[in-house]
């Protein structure tokens, strides 16, 4: 089992700043965090996903928001379609440009409500709100591309602190049809403390300027930075990976192998040329759809939110910020997964 780097205290000071108080998350029972990885790779489909959110879905009792950027897989509406029926209050956020498919037709007919985007950027998130004690949050859409084929990952969290700044970031789209460029700026929470011991810093594009909180704990990092990269086009956060690797750090960067020198602007080709160590993704037609970043071993960043410009400040994404051993090793141990197949 990797230990956890006493720095990474110091690291999420730099994120949260010493002065910011710590929330003791409470729940129904022991508040704590799990994560979940399909396997791409496997010769059967792997349905760990969707079975999880599937059976998640079937024991709501009250509410299930969801917002996700696509929404295509039958078997999870067909669920949400059956809660409803048994009086769960269920609600979907989805991207304007992809709410027509059948499946959200059939939803729509079964009296479920959506609410579709209206932004200068993307909805991008992907997160589930159920009852008033968990979240589901990550990088797959509820899609079967995303369940089975891409590598993706979905954290479940039991935290009322945490469902509660969930359930307002829905509401803020929801209800008041605040997307992108247009939600409100507000007063950023601070870390959350599971009873597991888990620390947690919840973010949200655009309005929590997340860039600012990776640049800081790449500069703090004193051994090693991995990164899973779907894309990758901050100028800001290359050049410091560029910098740290010049002082010494183990850096390494994973980037899915189609986008990589093909993004407008993706930083792929300087760091390379820089001498950063940079691999390109082995899934083939499939996609290495993750964005993670992995601090002194110590700190995991993972969310919807894509390394670009775009996600920064005009895309609605959310970003958890986590200090917990045995997520962190999952997190090194995906990392490890991919690279095998990397080129």
């Amino acid at each position: 089992m990797r230990k956890i780097s006493f720095f990474a205290a110091f690291l999420f000071s730099l994120v949260w700043g010493n002065l910011l108080p710590v929330i003791a998350a409470s729940d129904r029972t022991e508040s704590s965090i799990e994560v979940f990885f399909n396997d791409p790779y496997e010769k059967n489909r792997d349905d760990t996903l969707q079975s999880m959110i599937i059976q998640e879905i079937k024991d709501a009792k009250n509410r299930i928001y969801v917002a996700t950027y696509n929404f295509t897989d039958t078997k999870s509406a067909q669920a949400l379609i059956q809660a409803a029926k048994h009086g769960v209050e269920v609600r979907i956020v989805i991207h304007s440009e992809n709410s027509d498919s059948d499946v959200m037709k059939d939803m729509i007919r079964s009296g479920i409500k959506v609410q579709k985007s209206d932004s200068d950027g993307l909805m991008h998130s992907k997160f589930i709100v159920i009852d008033n004690d968990l979240t589901i949050s990550g990088s797959a859409n509820m899609t079967p591309g995303s369940f089975f084929y891409d590598n993706n990952y979905m954290f479940r969290i039991y935290s009322s602190e945490i469902n509660t700044l969930f359930q307002d970031e829905f509401n803020e789209m929801f209800i008041s049809k605040k997307f992108g460029s247009a939600s409100p700026r507000t007063k950023s929470s601070p870390a959350i403390t599971l009873e597991d011991g888990t620390r947690i810093l919840v973010r949200f594009a655009p309005e929590d300027n997340i860039s600012s909180s990776l640049l800081s704990l790449i500069q703090a990092s004193q051994k090693s930075i991995y990164v899973l990269a779907y894309s990758f086009a901050l100028n800001d956060l290359g050049n410091a990976l560029i910098d740290r690797y010049d002082d010494g750090l183990d850096v390494m960067v994973i980037f899915e192998g189609e986008k990589a020198f093909s993004d407008s602007g993706g930083e792929a080709r300087y760091l390379q040329r820089a001498g950063v160590p940079i691999f390109m993704d082995g899934s083939g037609d499939s996609l290495m759809h993750e964005k993670v970043f992995i601090f002194d071993e110590s700190v995991v960043s993972a969310g919807s939110y894509n390394f670009t410009r775009s996600a920064d400040t005009k895309n609605d994404e959310q970003v958890l910020i986590i200090q917990n051993e045995e997520i962190v090793d999952a997190f090194l141990d995906e990392f490890d997964k991919i690279y095998e197949e990397a080129k």
